[in-house]
């Protein structure tokens, strides 16, 4: 079984999105059509997508490295095939997985990344992929929430990727019910742990449902701006919004809607957190292996 790492959106972009070859001639697609054609892909993509990556990550694009590229999906003229070979068709539409990370985090880990059957990801723009696919949704916002951040993936029909992050977090809520409650971090979040378990008396409860919301208020504010921002999100009705978060949330937050501008948003948290090892080790993501492999050859070539 392939060992998969999942990265931070720091240290690594992996991008879901497709492009479309021409078959160069009218004959059936061969082996050597797809090799040939799934080189073009690969490189075509990762063309496209390195200037992006190189200023996420904060290098130089020269000093970007193509960590993996896998096909998640295959088209001939628009309709699905698990294997083009033998088809015959004008146009070859090619879904690949990329990833890129700076140089410097492959030598970092070179024992682990370098071995035989070891992959790696963004983290988070897998686990959006695999919960789209998991819940047959072609449009949903993930958001995941950590200790400082707040990081955001959109899933789209043509693409699955980070979208961005802003501070807001577990420190952010113990801060408020510090302030609020007059108490050190570390007791405030055990009273934020007597909220979210409802082990108080309804008035205690109420005050501190009140510093939640008034906490939570500051990751509204940031989400709102987020929407508002990127055209991918200029619909008149919000996709799903799933969040996943390394602490406990109120169960009643999913009960409520939350206006972000002028659009209506409800939340629906995660318990479980994605496996993204499902990407590569479990069907129906790993149907294309015979070409993950030329894939992966592609990608020794094409890097210096």
């Amino acid at each position: 079984m392939t060992r998969v790492f999942g990265l931070d959106s720091q240290l690594a972009v992996t991008v879901f999105s497709s492009v479309v070859v021409p078959h160069e001639s009218r004959g059936e697609i061969s082996e050597a059509d797809l090799e040939n054609y799934l080189s073009k892909a690969v490189w075509k993509s990762f063309d496209v997508l390195r200037k992006e990556a190189a200023e996420r990550l904060g290098v130089n694009e020269v000093d970007l490295i193509l960590a993996g590229a896998r096909v998640v999906g295959m088209k001939v003229d628009g309709h699905e095939v698990l294997n083009p070979h033998g088809f015959v068709g004008r146009t070859l539409e090619i879904s690949l997985c990329i990833t890129m990370v700076k140089r410097g985090v492959l030598e970092s880990g070179k024992d682990k990344n370098n071995e035989a059957g070891v992959e790696i990801f963004e983290k988070g723009s897998a686990a959006a992929y695999l919960l789209s696919k998991l819940l047959d949704l072609s449009r949903l916002l993930y958001v995941e929430i950590e200790d400082d951040k707040t990081k955001l993936f959109l899933v789209t029909p043509i693409r699955t990727s980070y979208l961005n992050e802003f501070d807001w977090g577990k420190s952010h809520i113990a801060e408020t019910y510090a302030s609020s409650f007059g108490v050190p971090t570390e007791t405030a979040f055990e009273i934020y742990g007597s909220f979210i378990k409802g082990d108080v008396s309804l008035t205690v409860l109420e005050k501190m449902r009140r510093v939640f919301y008034s906490a939570f208020k500051k990751f509204i504010d940031g989400l709102t701006v987020n929407v508002k921002n990127f055209p991918d999100l200029d619909l008149k009705r919000l996709p799903p919004i799933y969040i996943r978060s390394n602490f406990p949330l109120p169960e009643e937050m999913s009960k409520r809607a939350f206006m972000l501008g002028k659009k209506r948003a409800r939340f629906i948290s995660l318990d479980k957190e994605m496996d993204i090892g499902d990407l590569v080790n479990n069907s129906p993501y790993n149907a294309y292996e015979w070409l993950n492999q030329l894939a992966r050859r592609r990608i020794r070539w094409l890097m210096p």
